[in-house]
């Protein structure tokens, strides 16, 4: 994961800035293209200094008696290349800024490709589900999965680390509760742990191991105390 991130750290905004230089030399040549050319008259022959031009000159002449102008492509305006250029700098800067810190890349991989999981499986009244997951916070908390990425920013500067986490994935439908933890956890255990915070009317609740997407899964929901809040 951290070969994938300093790539697409080094390579996304040079593409970014290659892609926009690319749509504005067209769009520069579509406008090019509605002008029309420039029309120059030809100069006399006493004005050419070589010998070898005067020769290509009479030569010319001799071809095409009747012309007595050429055509020449409309060329862009010089503050069109220089805007085309600030463009192309800000677009790659500004993608060098957006570009997430390493964990939290990984975490947006992850939730894009996914992860392996312990999903929560609960039948319980959508009035109850979130008194449920205030009553199951401490055993939740403990099964996000903390990310982290060691790295330099720079060719000689010190080394950065970046942290993240993987949060609780919360997805209701309905009287159907699902939780989603950052990592795998014994089902067992934590069955048993989740008994000692249930309250008394004890929902029914079956647990699995599967692998969860969050970005490509409809539904799913961070949650724990900041979110919940």
């Amino acid at each position: 994961m951290l070969g994938l991130y300093l790539f697409v750290r080094l390579v996304g905004p040079l593409l970014l800035g290659g892609l926009v230089a690319l749509f504005a030399s067209r769009w520069i040549n579509a406008r090019l293209a509605k002008r029309p050319a420039q029309q120059i008259a030809l100069p006399a022959e006493s004005l050419l200094d070589s010998p070898a031009a005067k020769r290509r000159y009479r030569r010319m002449r001799r071809r095409r008696p009747n012309l007595t102008h050429f055509q020449v492509p409309p060329q862009a305006p010089r503050h069109w290349l220089w805007i085309t250029v600030a463009v192309v700098i800000l677009a790659a800067f500004g993608a060098a800024v957006l570009t997430p810190e390493g964990a939290r890349f990984q975490v947006m991989v992850e939730s894009a490709v996914g992860y392996p999981s312990t999903v929560i499986d609960v039948a319980i009244d959508e009035g109850q589900q979130d008194a449920l997951l205030q009553a199951w916070t401490p055993v939740l908390m403990q099964a996000v999965r903390p990310v982290s990425m060691r790295y330099q920013r720079g060719r000689y500067g010190p080394p950065f680390d970046s942290h993240a986490v993987i949060a609780v994935q919360v997805r209701r439908h309905g009287n159907r509760l699902q939780i989603a933890t950052g990592q795998p956890v014994q089902a067992e255990r934590l069955r048993a742990a989740l008994a000692t915070l249930t309250p008394a009317a004890a929902p029914t609740v079956q647990i699995s191991e599967r692998t969860v997407a969050p970005w490509r899964e409809i539904g799913w929901r961070a949650w724990g105390p900041r979110v919940a809040q």
